[in-house]
């Protein structure tokens, strides 16, 4: 079968010698194969797709933890086919975002999540989008280094991912989260310090004031305890959402 891909990787030379209608015979035989070849090649990755959605229920968390890293894996090398079963995928990772036994799986849960948006730029999320979002927010203030570095990289994508439909929800959602974004950015940890302020830059659309609704003066829209804390801590940060008109 190796032999055989590898042959169909090149082209295939026909002897001009032969009669036409056996020529005609070779390269319909080499056509079959070939769709044969890839058949199976399809068939094979919607099989591990269901396999490690099996896998993701097992009672051992290590083989769940398996399974949502062989999910990352295979959104990696095969976008388009994670794509096409992106309903069951994400059903398997928002239920590894709740895993009532280990850490390991939630976070390897999240950081497949954020290579599928990557890669999906939050297409077709459905009320996945929804179901995300707020279990990520669970774990923006969890005591685990790790899993608030990878809640903050995975919200910095859902805020590039809301789109039109999900802008008011996010909005709200962002809202009732900047306390969480302003403690970070002073995080113990440097690493999710940073993933903190990568994820405060792309959440500062959803902190626009709405000027059509607003009867207060530009001094008084400004929120001062967010000014205060990053006129402080990131003044780089504040010159940045004043040039953008987000304070």
């Amino acid at each position: 079968m190796d032999q055989i891909q590898r042959t169909l990787g090149r082209p295939f030379y026909i002897p001009i010698s032969l009669p036409k209608k056996k020529r005609t015979s070779v390269m319909s035989f080499f056509s079959k194969v070939s769709g044969k070849l890839r058949f199976q090649k399809r068939e094979s990755v919607r099989n591990v797709i269901f396999a490690l959605a099996e896998r993701a229920q097992d009672h051992s968390a290590r083989k769940r933890h398996t399974a949502m890293k062989g999910l990352g894996t295979l959104a990696c090398k095969a976008p388009g086919k994670v794509r096409k079963y992106k309903k069951i995928v994400l059903d398997v990772l928002v239920q590894g975002l709740c895993d009532p036994v280990s850490l390991e799986v939630i976070q390897e849960s999240m950081r497949t999540l954020s290579i599928i948006l990557s890669k999906i730029q939050g297409k077709g999320l459905g009320s996945f989008f929804m179901d995300i979002t707020l279990q990520t927010r669970t774990l923006l203030d969890d005591e685990n280094d790790s899993l608030r570095y990878s809640a903050f990289v995975l919200f910095g994508q859902l805020a590039a991912s809301a789109g039109r439909k999900w802008k008011t929800f996010f909005t709200t959602q962002v809202k009732q989260t900047r306390d969480s974004l302003l403690i970070h950015l002073s995080d113990r940890n440097p690493q999710v310090a940073k993933a903190c302020k990568t994820a405060f830059r792309a959440c500062s659309p959803y902190l626009r004031q709405r000027k059509e609704y607003s009867f207060q003066s530009e001094e008084e829209q400004r929120n001062p305890k967010l000014c205060r804390q990053l006129s402080h801590y990131h003044p780089e940060l504040l010159q940045f959402f004043y040039a953008n008109k987000i304070l």
